[in-house]
């Protein structure tokens, strides 16, 4: 989906939120203080994990309907609570998200998805394609013939496949797989054909696979100086 925004005073991107509600607030209003000038580009996966999926969804709908320039991607949380809702029974899909994904506030034991919440889910754009840059989720495979064209890449792929001549020399920024900060930052400075930007804002304690103290923040980049903004996760996690 195209996206002009050189128009915009500044043009952030922002990383997978995962319900930390009050640190995306705090990233939002607090490091990158954004205003009305500005273009907000959020990479998809707002809900499940976190303590607040559905005040982080409330929240971006009301940046955007007080005239904030916000532009949400599709993650594969959204899209995935998408097909559940189809596919399960209403009180099961209630418990599963509330047991699994700590997202039940999404839903209701009757009617399933709140029709609020589904209405946003089904309009997210898998990609943007702006100017400069081209922004998703996940991935791209461009090895395939039409690599924008297929949905299920651009959602759980974990790194990009063949880059070639399809961006027209356009780095991709993609949040989905968690990278250490460190890594992150390495990236940017080396300006590279693909930026993640997941830094698992959601992991601040002991974890099974990854470092911890090498995640917990949340992050913002700005397309246009490719300064990296930081607010580590300060949410209670239960």
């Amino acid at each position: 989906m195209k996206l002009e925004t050189k128009h915009f005073s500044r043009r952030f991107a922002v990383g997978d939120i995962h319900g930390c509600l009050n640190t995306f607030r705090k990233l939002v209003e607090d490091k990158i203080q954004l205003t009305k000038t500005d273009a907000l580009i959020l990479l998809g996966d707002y809900i499940d994990r976190g303590p607040d999926s559905a005040g982080t969804v409330d929240y971006i709908l009301e940046l955007i309907d007080k005239g904030f320039n916000v532009f949400p991607l599709r993650g594969n949380h959204e899209h995935d609570i998408l097909c559940a809702h189809n596919m399960l029974d209403n009180e099961q899909l209630y418990l599963f998200y509330r047991l699994r994904f700590k997202s039940s506030k999404l839903l209701d034991r009757v009617t399933g998805l709140l029709p609020k919440y589904k209405a946003f889910f089904e309009k997210l754009p898998y990609f943007f394609e702006t100017e400069d840059f081209f922004l998703v989720h996940a991935a791209f495979d461009f090895s395939k013939p039409n690599p924008f064209d297929d949905n299920a890449d651009m959602l759980v792929m974990r790194t990009c496949r063949n880059i070639t001549n399809f961006t027209n020399g356009k780095p991709i920024i993609h949040g989905h797989q968690p990278f250490y900060l460190t890594e992150i930052q390495k990236k940017i400075e080396s300006k590279p054909l693909c930026i993640p930007l997941d830094n698992g804002c959601v992991y601040n304690k002991p974890h099974k696979i990854y470092d911890y103290r090498q995640l917990s923040n949340l992050l913002a980049f700005n397309l246009d100086s490719y300064e990296l903004f930081i607010q580590p996760n300060i949410e209670q996690m239960k």
